[in-house]
């Protein structure tokens, strides 16, 4: 019996010691918590109201292991190891997507796919105007090259009948002259 008796309260001091430790654990926790709370300027009302919110609004998409949710603000450290600004860490295990998410997703994809293809469809016709305005402006520039080329044509036609012309005035002079000394020594001889 008297084994029993010291059974119990060693048993009895080991729970004491675990319970010590966990109220430990609890109360770092929860002095981390006020103090990260502080620092954010956030009552633990409000971080609590604002984790059943959050919460409502997942859950109407997913069901959720709510004893298991870890919602806490907790500092975020600086690239230099200072604390930085406060960060909310949410730790939030689902259970299941539910089929009225996976609906409205697969609509989503549906509407995204939809929405690519006319957005390819834009582009596609953009690029075709593009494209058509590019062959009218090659063609522009074509049409406007064949008529510099033509008018060069024209003038160079002008300036080859003047150059003749010029050639047979010369030649017409040059003959008219001969004439002219040919008469002149028929004179002079006759003379």
């Amino acid at each position: 019996m008297f084994e029993n008796i010291t059974k119990f309260f060693r048993n009895w001091k080991k729970k004491e010691n675990r319970n010590d430790n966990n109220s430990r654990e609890t109360a770092k926790e929860r002095l981390h918590l006020v103090l990260m709370q502080d620092r954010a300027n956030v009552s633990a009302d409000f971080l609590e109201l604002m984790k059943q919110e959050i919460i409502e609004v997942i859950k109407k998409y997913i069901d959720v292991d709510e004893s298991a949710i870890d919602v806490r603000l907790t500092n975020k450290e600086n690239s230099d190891g200072t604390n930085g600004a406060p960060a909310l860490y949410a730790n939030i295990p689902i259970l299941n997507i539910k089929n009225e998410a996976r609906k409205i997703n697969n609509k989503e994809q549906e509407d995204m796919g939809n929405d690519t293809n006319k957005e390819k469809k834009e582009k596609s016709e953009k690029k075709e105007k593009v494209k058509n305005k590019e062959t009218k402006i090659e063609e522009i520039k074509e049409e406007e090259v064949e008529e510099k080329v033509e008018q060069a044509e024209i003038i160079i036609e002008e300036v080859k009948k003047e150059e003749e012309q010029k050639e047979n005035k010369e030649i017409e002079n040059n003959n008219n002259s001969e004439e002219t000394k040919v008469k002149a020594e028929i004179k002079s001889e006759n003379n």
